[in-house]
């Protein structure tokens, strides 16, 4: 009886040994495919990015080579223009109101001295004409003495006439070198002589609603009945084009003034203003 039950636990214990080996074989032999699956997905997420990689040298070449000849055909545009307008306003004399602080005055300025034109001034108006804002201290500096006599519409109106006259004298007046000395205006240089036209530099509408007509509809108005001719430009940043506006006064305006087709409509009407 002993001997037979030893066999007994012997056999259990030999059952048991075969399946706990077979057991472990199996999960050996089933984390031999998992780790052969993840090999396989490296390998092919490997493959994609070296494809991807390629591709995208590729598309860096092109780029190099279409930004290559962008440079190329910008600098022809660019030789091609300068010979365009070489010389076209030769004679012609030119003052510039700005109604912005930004440097769009500075680049007109230069675009039109590159085309052979006498650039006698650059005035910047302040802000406080332009947008309709309360201008009392500037009338009490003025007119001490005068009790409502003279409205903010009126002060801006004899601003405007005091500037054009300015420009077609060739000379500040007065008033118009006391309003640089209050800094409501603000000049590139002292002006020698008159001029044949005027640009109107514009900012575009303004924000706050203006009671009446704002200084740059007044400006037109006293450049026209002073006989000044008279151009407006705005650059393409402008978000509210006041263009339309302009023509209706009966002058030339335009539009992208920091663009070369900005730039050739503008020669063609001052050209024309110097054949007249």
């Amino acid at each position: 009886m002993l001997h037979l039950k030893y066999y007994v636990i012997l056999l259990i214990g030999i059952f048991l040994a075969l399946g706990l080996g077979i057991l472990i074989g199996v999960t050996l032999e089933s984390n031999n495919v998992l780790e052969n699956q993840q090999e396989l997905i490296i390998k092919e997420i490997e493959k994609e990015f070296e494809a991807l990689r390629g591709e995208t040298e590729m598309l860096k070449k092109a780029l190099a080579e279409v930004e290559r000849q962008k440079a190329q055909l910008d600098s022809t545009c660019e030789y091609l223009f300068s010979q365009l307008i070489d010389n076209r306003l030769q004679g012609l004399k030119v003052s510039i109101i700005s109604l912005h602080d930004d440097d769009g005055a500075s680049d007109l300025m230069k675009f039109l001295k590159l085309a052979g034109a006498s650039v006698e001034s650059t005035i910047t108006v302040g802000t406080d004409f332009y947008a309709g804002q309360d201008v009392s201290a500037a009338l009490e500096a003025f007119f001490p003495n005068t009790q409502g006599g003279i409205d903010t519409r009126n002060f801006r109106q004899m601003v405007a006439m005091e500037l054009v006259s300015s420009i077609v004298k060739g000379a500040f007046t007065p008033l118009s070198v006391r309003l640089r000395e209050m800094r409501l205006i603000h000049t590139s240089s002292d002006l020698k002589q008159g001029s044949d036209v005027v640009i109107l530099s514009s900012k575009g509408k303004n924000e706050q609603p203006v009671q009446g007509d704002g200084f740059d509809i007044v400006l037109i108005q006293a450049a026209l009945d002073m006989g000044l001719p008279i151009v407006a430009v705005e650059s393409s940043s402008v978000k509210s084009s006041v263009v339309s506006e302009y023509q209706e006064l009966g002058i030339p305006a335009i539009r992208d003034i920091d663009t070369i087709y900005g730039k050739l409509a503008l020669i063609s009407i001052l050209e024309a203003n110097k054949s007249h």
